[in-house]
């Protein structure tokens, strides 16, 4: 669920801003594999985990195309894109020490992921009111928590528009 704020440069150039969130169980493999990346677990074992907030901030650089279809009243546009995408979150982790003599325990942390993102897909824009929806799906790459790690990313959603060049 998020706000995006998208700015057409020019008829085939645009500028997108993204502020959303995530369920909680979004991606809940990540966070479960993410236990064992902390050393102060090394001793533990994983119990169980649950997500208390997640914010992304995006900001992209999207080519946009039509896509032109006979008869079609509104328009079709694909765009792909370059961006950076910043994701924190706050996980609670249940644990308990490998030995199993003591009580189980909870800890949160604060999971902080940066790093490049490419960006495809679609974009429909009504011909009578200025509404759009759109699809799309993006991968990025960590820079930072953990290097290298890839993540793959969908949404789809209803814009409203302010402007747009013809």
């Amino acid at each position: 669920m998020g706000i995006t704020y998208k700015n057409y440069i020019s008829k085939t150039q645009s500028a997108e801003f993204i502020l959303g969130s995530a369920p909680a169980n979004w991606h809940w493999n990540y966070y479960q594999n993410s236990f064992h990346h902390y050393s102060q677990f090394d001793n533990d074992r994983y119990i169980s985990h649950e997500v208390l907030s997640t914010i992304y901030l995006q900001a992209r650089y999207l080519l946009n195309y039509d896509i032109q279809i006979d008869g079609m009243i509104g328009k079709l546009d694909w765009y792909w894109g370059l961006g950076a995408l910043l994701k924190t979150a706050s996980v609670r982790y249940h644990f308990q020490d490998i030995s199993g003599n003591v009580p189980a325990e909870s800890e949160t942390k604060h999971d902080f992921d940066f790093g490049p993102e490419g960006i495809i897909g679609l974009e429909y824009r009504f011909a009578d009111i200025p509404l759009s929806v759109f699809g799309e799906t993006s991968l990025m790459i960590e820079l930072l928590d953990r290097p290298g790690a890839v993540r793959v990313f969908g949404a789809a959603g209803v814009r409203y528009n302010f402007n747009r060049l013809q």
